[in-house]
């Protein structure tokens, strides 16, 4: 069995990086959802144009998941919420280890028992 170690965490401190983490995580969401509507707007006006050599253009560019900047949308889009829930995430486990601690200290007794 290995050795008890334990874990300190300045409640407080934790909460505050989280509160920041969440605030950069909506930040990105936001911008995120501008920019892509921005690239779906512009590549949407198909500026390369419709001959041959635009479609060809397109199909290379956009044409598919196997497409490199379809691939950035797509992997944006699946991580940019993620980003966006690490924050609140972390301070809901902050908050809820400081009031389970809080619970047993209640039921249990503190230090001096």
């Amino acid at each position: 069995m290995t050795e008890l170690r334990e874990t300190f965490v300045k409640p407080d401190a934790a909460v505050d990086g989280a509160n920041t983490l969440g605030a950069a995580g909506a930040r990105l969401a936001q911008r995120w959802q501008g920019l892509a509507a921005t690239i779906g707007t512009l590549n949407g006006d198909r500026p390369w144009g419709d001959d041959e050599p635009g479609n060809e253009f397109n199909k290379s560019y956009l044409g598919g998941e196997d497409q490199p900047a379809q691939k950035v949308l797509d992997m944006a889009a699946d991580i940019v919420p993620v980003v966006e829930l690490m924050g609140p995430t972390v301070k809901g486990a902050v908050e809820g280890t400081v009031d389970v601690d809080d619970m047993v200290k209640t039921l249990f007794g503190g230090e001096d028992k």
